[in-house]
């Protein structure tokens, strides 16, 4: 009860709701804006959460993370160009309706369907995360080591067209996690000789340069080559459902709520499927109606999914400290920069930060209802800033972000040249999440490898006796071996 007391005086303080308000506005522009994304605006923020307590540095970045997941929708609806990757089911009867003058309409689908979606997957979240990290207590280090791993696998295989270059990225993420002191030995190794790389490569510098500084050089690449106009400029006014509708979508959204939900919880999935996943159901479900051309549902069921995947992705992070998707690998380096480390010893040794996580998901779903139901008149219109512009923000934010992290011009050109590679990774179609996810478990993954060999005096065999480990290493076989028999099916079909 203490704890639960303690939890509310931190959501309703000032300093609580004004950074839930802050994460709300800032998440639904980031989202909104073709291009950007939760992984970028979080990167971005991170910084300057620094001087912030832990509390309400989450508030802040777990709120911008389902606002974003929901303004992606705003420019799929308005622009027929999804924000972010999970609005992109949204566009098609989104855009179809906003084409039929019914802007207003398809924005209060999206936005009630986010919503509920939203609430849905934070209520997972309250429920499934404290018993899995009681489960997860019981852990040795092989079972660690095969979770680790399994969230390895998993995100390589599921976070590009290419499992061959995604199982590469994790490689070089992997690489990254190696630099620093040996955690077992406490030598210094792959520094160069380089103090300033002593404590590891900053996790915040490669997350601000893959994601952020990268994205900033494509539009800076793109600007002037292309426009963007909305179709529904100055028609858009504050947006409601009426019962009538609620009635006939409210079934739309749970489904595409539990979908995202389960979808969200495994490791390396997120909204990018789960969107389209819950718009072939509903499509599946209601054969009789005209997807594609402007059908409520068929915003619905996308929009709920992908909001719902944010709780889901929580639930292993926090549970296990194996980030659901790569935003929340994002969050994990907000964590590490205040001295946390996200798993089942969190809930002991921060209850506090925990459940502010848990309600200030619920409490940020409410909020963002209220937030873009009026802000979006004037969101019709940024959502047509230039290229140019929002490349140069993106930039200066991101040097001044590097920056002020160990006032070390050093970590400013690393910040660069993880933002060239990015680029350069972009460009060649190779998936940015495993380097990151890499990066993020690298640590998780080599220092129970080898207490487990301590333990069992170097056989390998404590790795197939313990009964977890076997489940989880069963399971990263199994992720990797998917999309292999996947690929040949597919293409022997075609051959055929």
């Amino acid at each position: 009860m203490q704890i639960l007391l303690d939890t509310l005086s931190v959501l309703f303080s000032f300093s609580g709701m004004l950074s839930i308000v802050a994460g709300v506005a800032i998440g639904i522009v980031v989202g909104a804006l073709p291009g950007l994304g939760p992984s970028i605006g979080i990167s971005l923020l991170i910084p300057f959460t620094y001087a912030m307590t832990p509390e309400n540095s989450m508030l802040l970045l777990i709120s911008l993370y389902m606002a974003a997941e929901y303004g992606g929708s705003v420019s799929a609806i308005l622009l027929s160009t999804p924000g972010t990757a999970a609005a992109a089911a949204t566009t098609i009867d989104g855009f179809a309706l906003t084409q039929q003058g019914k802007a207003n309409k398809a924005l209060a689908v999206s936005l009630s369907a986010s919503t509920v979606g939203g609430i849905v997957g934070g209520i997972a979240l309250l429920f499934l995360a404290m018993p899995l990290s009681q489960l997860a207590l019981q852990f040795g280090p092989a079972s660690y080591f095969a979770v680790g791993l399994f969230g390895l696998t998993s995100v390589a295989a599921l976070s590009g067209g290419s499992i061959v270059k995604g199982l590469i990225g994790a490689a070089f993420g992997l690489l990254l996690a190696f630099v620093g002191i040996d955690p077992i030995s406490g030598m210094p190794r792959f520094t160069f000789g380089q103090i300033a790389l002593f404590e590891g490569v900053p996790m915040l510098t490669v997350l601000i340069g893959l994601f952020a500084v990268s994205e900033g050089f494509l539009l800076a690449e793109s600007a002037g080559k292309k426009s963007r106009q909305s179709v529904a400029k100055g028609a858009v006014r504050a947006v409601y459902l009426t019962f009538k509708e609620w009635k006939e979508l409210i079934g739309t959204m749970v489904s595409g709520s539990i979908i995202g939900t389960f979808l969200g919880i495994l490791p390396g999935i997120g909204g990018n499927i789960a969107c389209w996943v819950a718009r072939d159901f509903t499509v599946r479900r209601n054969p009789g109606l005209e997807f594609g051309k402007g059908e409520p549902r068929g915003i619905a069921a996308p929009e709920a999914s992908n909001n719902a995947t944010v709780g889901g992705a929580m639930v292993p992070l926090l549970s296990l400290g194996v980030p659901g998707s790569p935003t929340t690998a994002v969050i994990v380096g907000a964590l590490v920069l205040h001295g946390l480390r996200p798993g089942p010893q969190l809930f002991t040794e921060q209850p506090v930060l925990v459940y502010t996580i848990l309600l200030g998901l619920l409490l940020a779903c409410l909020v963002m209802f209220v937030i873009a139901s009026l802000s979006l008149p004037w969101m019709a219109r940024v959502v047509n800033l230039p290229d140019s512009v929002l490349a140069a923000g993106i930039l200066v934010f991101a040097i001044l972000g590097a920056y002020s992290l160990r006032n070390l011009a050093f970590d400013v050109w690393l910040t660069i040249g993880f933002g060239a590679l990015g680029y350069l990774m972009k460009k060649l179609s190779f998936p940015v999440p495993p380097v990151v996810l890499a990066l993020v478990l690298g640590y998780l993954v080599e220092t129970n490898f080898r207490t487990a060999l301590v333990t069992s005096r170097g056989s390998y065999s404590i790795f197939f006796t313990d009964p977890v480990s076997v489940i989880f290493l069963a399971l990263s076989v199994a992720s990797i071996v998917y999309p292999i028999w996947r690929a040949w099916r597919s293409k022997n079909a075609s051959a055929a």
